[in-house]
């Protein structure tokens, strides 16, 4: 699969990275940046920084990459925070995590994720994986709900 461009509508999309690992935020958002550079990004280290600022603001993100296992409010209380104050449809969650649970990643899908994605160990396969999540948010098609199926 190439890394052919796409364009987003007029406006830049919000997205919010919520992941405990710092290098693992960095490569994700090193993969964004190679791929995107007209998006709104904000990075939290955990759940708890995330649940803060939906609780304050006004405006949701249109894109939530939200990692599972973390401190203070874990990956699976903030879906459930999430789809309980934004409903479904208004902002779109990627699950990114290190598991591969077919339980947790039907969980995940159970509780209102919109895609499950297995942090890769190849940079090249992360950027695939983003660049594939960012077209899914902005055009929803028929996919596996587990991203990482499209690139094997």
């Amino acid at each position: 699969m190439t890394l052919s461009a796409f364009s987003f509508p007029a406006f830049k999309p919000k997205v919010f990275l919520v992941d405990d690992d710092e290098d693992d935020r960095f490569l994700f958002l090193d993969a964004i940046t190679e791929l995107r550079h007209e998006l709104i990004i904000k990075e939290f280290a955990d759940g708890e920084s995330l649940m803060n600022t939906l609780r304050k603001a006004g405006e949701s993100p249109d894109i939530i990459f939200l990692d599972l296992n973390m401190p203070r409010l874990s990956g699976l209380e903030c879906l459930d925070f999430l789809r309980k104050k934004l409903g479904d449809s208004i902002t779109k969650v990627f699950i990114i995590s290190t598991s591969s649970s077919a339980d947790m990643i039907e969980t995940t899908r159970n509780k209102g994720a919109d895609h499950y994605i297995c942090k890769p160990r190849d940079f090249n396969e992360l950027k695939i994986l983003v660049r594939i999540a960012l077209q899914k948010a902005i055009s929803p098609t028929s996919s596996p709900f587990l991203l990482n199926e499209l690139v094997k």
